[in-house]
């Protein structure tokens, strides 16, 4: 008998240990996320799907008005300036990559956290670009717009 109780106990302990990691939003050191926060990651994927795609229709329906886009060489873009280079090919982005994405959200704003990497030619420099990215969006008319910090 004691061998049983002993047994349930265990099990009682484990189980509860998963739901405290459950709601903890760790699950093996991936992040678990909330309806919202899945929406926001979403969002992202979209723009580096539209990006890939070289679809500035969905792209302008994904980013605010008046983002600008900064590179790494420290060039700065308007939102027009950057959707011309990808629809004339001057940014070739291939492909993407997310690896442990985290959503903070403010009201209506939030930020987004996450490896990336992009396959692309830029510029005449073809490779993969990994980055820590901060991306930042603004609820605007209850849709999730990428924007940048501060929501300009």
């Amino acid at each position: 008998m004691k061998k049983i109780i002993i047994v349930i106990l265990v099990i009682l302990v484990i189980g509860i240990g998963e739901i405290y990691m459950l709601n903890h939003n760790k699950d093996n050191g991936i992040n678990i996320l909330s309806n919202e926060e899945e929406i926001i990651l979403n969002r992202y994927k979209e723009m580096q799907q539209a990006m890939v795609d070289k679809d500035i229709d969905k792209l302008n329906n994904v980013v605010k008005d008046g983002t600008t886009f900064t590179h790494m060489s420290g060039r700065t873009q308007t939102k027009e300036e950057y959707f011309e280079d990808i629809r004339n090919g001057s940014l070739d982005y291939q492909s993407y990559t997310i690896e442990n994405p985290s959503v903070s959200i403010d009201g209506n704003k939030a930020i987004l956290k996450a490896k990336v990497t992009l396959t692309a030619n830029a510029y005449g420099a073809k490779g993969s670009y990994p980055f820590n990215v901060s991306a930042y969006f603004e609820k605007v008319d209850n849709e999730w717009l990428y924007t940048n910090k501060g929501g300009k």
